[in-house]
């Protein structure tokens, strides 16, 4: 059953969402970017055992939760038994860069999740670009077991690609994250902020969604990716659709999106 402890919140105004229940802008720390939305099964009897978590992007620097609202429609309708918690994070700047205390956010988010629920819960991490990277960042990186799935939209696993560090035209994509160094001068940092170093035969299932033009994420990102579960024995699925950084794709490449995440999870989860 699912904790009273969400309800007797004070302050909390709940409201009616499709086949769930919106509570939104609950704080899961102290910060104020620490906030999420929780939206709740809709039916009194649902034991809820699986929450997707949403993680938007935006370089590390910018974004917020409302930027993954397209993804929970489809979330509400093809699971409603699940709860889905759309969170914001703590934003990175030069002097105040998002590594680690983006990842620690994350941390923070499923503790308080995991606080919430009166049975014991899995998740799925679905991100999107930054989003995506810090999601499989935190995921492989701590060997988080209660982390079942990640989607990757458009996330950069390797920021020591050779695509990334050898093009000047990237130079200062990762201040935001890791704070004004390039890789030949601290690469320690850029290993410790890239999600590929990480995995392991233990590494959360994952499939991924890259676009053929994307001139943020090079077309060398996925294949490391791909071949580095694969070389683990993780269960993994990857698709390229014509297009940019996710925003350009084609309707039918969207709902092939979706199509594909509902199945992922159906046979993984």
């Amino acid at each position: 059953m699912i904790s009273i402890k969400l309800y007797f919140l004070v302050g909390f105004i709940l409201h009616a969402h499709g086949e769930h229940i919106l509570i939104p802008d609950v704080p899961y720390g102290s910060h104020p970017e620490q906030i999420m939305d929780i939206y709740l099964p809709s039916s009194e009897n649902s034991v809820v055992s699986k929450v997707v978590v949403l993680v938007h992007g935006g370089a590390w620097f910018s974004g917020e939760k409302a930027d993954m609202l397209e993804f929970v429609p489809f979330l509400e309708r093809d699971f409603p038994d699940y709860c889905i918690a759309n969170m914001d994070y703590q934003l990175g700047t030069h002097e105040s860069p998002g590594f680690p205390k983006q990842v620690d956010d994350l941390d923070l988010a499923l503790t308080y999740l995991r606080g919430t629920f009166t049975n014991n819960v899995t998740f799925a991490l679905f991100g999107t670009s930054a989003g995506a990277h810090l999601s499989m960042l935190y995921s492989y990186s701590r060997n988080v077991t209660d982390v079942k799935i990640i989607v990757s939209h458009v996330g950069p696993p390797d920021l020591t690609d050779p695509s990334y560090v050898g093009n000047p035209l990237y130079n200062g994509l990762f201040y935001n994250l890791v704070g004004p160094c390039l890789y030949a001068e601290c690469p320690d940092l850029y290993n410790a902020t890239s999600p590929l170093v990480y995995v392991n035969e233990r590494s959360a299932k994952t499939i991924g969604f890259y676009g053929d033009f994307d001139l943020q994420v090079p077309s060398t990102q996925m294949p490391l990716l791909r071949e580095k579960l694969g070389s683990f024995g993780v269960t993994n699925k990857f698709k390229v659709y014509q297009g940019g950084h996710g925003w350009n794709w084609s309707d039918a490449d969207k709902e092939d999106l979706r199509v594909e995440i509902t199945q992922f999870f159906n046979e993984n989860w």
